[in-house]
């Protein structure tokens, strides 16, 4: 296991002239069982009032963190440690892999704090990353020192039952009549099938307009790295996760955030704020699955006031 890295001043993430002021930048690989991890770290360039690195998770699994790029601004002030897991961005795609499960996931980011010698650290996972973010908690509870669940899933079954009663109450007629045709197996033109998906993204995914590095890594999404998670063929644990139970285990102070209009984590967010004793939960009134993009400046807020 080896880790190379490169010193970089500012950030190609943003065209932000105070960003690259305030901000240093490193990007490496470290080489572990034979697959390599591509990560980052953002750090201020003035003097933290906490030495403790923030680490970021982002969704999928299979896509970058740079998905999660408006929460790099976070080392205006302190640590920031991103890396894309295995399957995504520039770290070892799917086809190294024939089946991946949580504890593949886990050993990428054990072997990610033990080369960049971390034994502290706050997490924020998104979507996927939430799930990444528990099982981390419940591994390393002398380590975390907070937990940020953004978008998140406790319990699978009950998030696709959730869904249905989110239709009910959100979807606007076209979208109850499209969904009423497809349940019905109605044949459905390609043109009507991509209309329904871009409208459903645009109110239940992301409300604003996306920025290029979501278009960018939506559009390189390793989709084989997040069928082998969720196909329920190919991964029965996945598609009976319920974490719900262990939860009660997590003692670390927990930010539960998920925005009104998710249709991805429906019901998730009462889950995790009645089992995370030490938990507070905030709702973004105009957000669905991309808070952290569609209300950046009010997502920055809270993460910040909460660490």
């Amino acid at each position: 296991m080896f880790i190379s890295f490169l010193d970089l001043e500012g950030s190609y993430l943003y065209d932000n002239s105070i960003y690259f002021d305030l901000i240093n930048r490193k990007e490496g690989f470290i080489e572990s069982k034979n697959y390599k991890t591509y990560y980052e770290i953002h750090s201020p360039r003035s003097p933290q009032l906490d030495d403790t690195p923030i680490i970021l998770l982002a969704g999928g699994p299979g896509l970058s963190f740079k998905t999660l790029t408006p929460l790099l601004k976070l080392a205006e002030t302190r640590l920031v440690i991103a890396y894309d897991q295995i399957g995504s961005g520039n770290s070892t795609r799917s086809n190294y892999f024939h089946s991946l499960n949580i504890k593949d996931f886990l050993e990428q980011f054990n072997s990610v704090v033990t080369e960049l010698g971390i034994t502290k650290f706050h997490i924020l996972g998104h979507s996927w990353g939430t799930i990444l973010g528990v099982h981390i908690a419940l591994e390393y509870p002398e380590s975390i020192r907070s937990l940020i669940l953004h978008s998140g899933i406790a319990d699978w079954e009950h998030c696709l039952k959730e869904r249905e009663k989110f239709k009910k109450e959100y979807f606007p007629d076209d979208l109850k009549q499209f969904d009423k045709r497809m349940n019905e197996g109605i044949k459905i033109s390609q043109d009507e099938m991509e209309g329904f998906i871009n409208k459903y993204n645009s109110l239940y995914y992301c409300r604003v307009e996306y920025p290029k590095y979501l278009s960018e890594s939506l559009k390189d999404k390793d989709t084989r790295t997040n069928q082998l998670i969720w196909d329920p063929e190919r991964n029965k644990e996945m598609s009976n996760y319920n974490i719900c139970e262990r939860l009660k285990e997590i003692n670390c102070p927990t930010l539960i955030l998920s925005g009104k209009y998710d249709g991805i984590s429906v019901g998730q967010a009462e889950l995790f704020m009645s089992n995370i004793k030490n938990s507070k939960y905030i709702e973004f009134p105009n957000s669905s699955h991309y808070a952290h993009i569609e209300e950046e400046e009010n997502f920055l807020e809270q993460v910040k006031a909460f660490l």
